[in-house]
């Protein structure tokens, strides 16, 4: 798995790319210190998932991502950032990005974060978690769109969740998208965020 790291402090760059590089599976092929230079970088490189700091000059993370996003579709947007809220949350969601980790989470951690969002599955920090504060009502969605939300807020994938809950893949993806427009959601990371969210506050 290649990976390229954008962090405006040469210092972050430097410690994960010696910590994430204990993981044999996974390879920093590069390293940008702002999303201009990471945009460059990315035309020159093979990349599969791009660790994007929210805060940078020249251009900022957010925007990065939108950029990546149109210009490169098949990279992986993994946020990383010191400090998590509700507005920068759901920006770089919007913007694309596919998870979202607290600089302060344990080595491993990113590692299985960076892995699951290679594989397709929505991620998030659960301290980022905390700053959604109004969360969602579920009481629209019938029993077996419940059983689905919980398989996929677990990182479950389609033909897991499908095995599991003796189901075909084509039904799974059916749940997902009517759920997706009950709560007017854009995709399964916003879903499995509010899933979350509203687990985390007890309603």
């Amino acid at each position: 798995m290649r990976i390229a790291l954008v962090d405006d402090d040469e210092l972050v760059l430097e410690s994960l790319s010696v910590l994430l590089t204990e993981d044999e599976d996974v390879h920093v092929v590069g390293c940008a210190s702002n999303g201009s230079e990471a945009l460059e970088l990315l035309g020159n490189l093979d990349v599969d998932v791009v660790l994007l700091d929210v805060q940078m000059p020249v251009m900022d993370g957010i925007e990065a991502a939108q950029r990546i996003k149109a210009q490169f579709p098949r990279i992986k947007i993994l946020m990383l950032t010191t400090f998590a809220d509700y507005r920068t949350v759901h920006r770089a969601l919007e913007a694309g990005a596919s998870g979202f980790l607290l600089k302060s989470d344990p080595t491993e951690k990113q590692v299985m974060t960076i892995k699951a969002v290679h594989q397709g599955l929505p991620v998030i920090s659960e301290q980022a978690l905390k700053s959604f504060s109004d969360p969602l009502v579920f009481n629209d969605l019938s029993r077996s769109e419940q059983q689905v939300l919980e398989q996929l807020s677990d990182g479950l994938s389609n033909k897991e969740i499908a095995a599991r809950l003796c189901l075909s893949e084509g039904t799974v993806r059916n749940v997902i998208s009517v759920m997706l427009d009950k709560l007017a959601l854009r995709d399964r990371t916003q879903l499995a965020i509010a899933y979350w969210q509203r687990k985390s506050t007890g309603r």
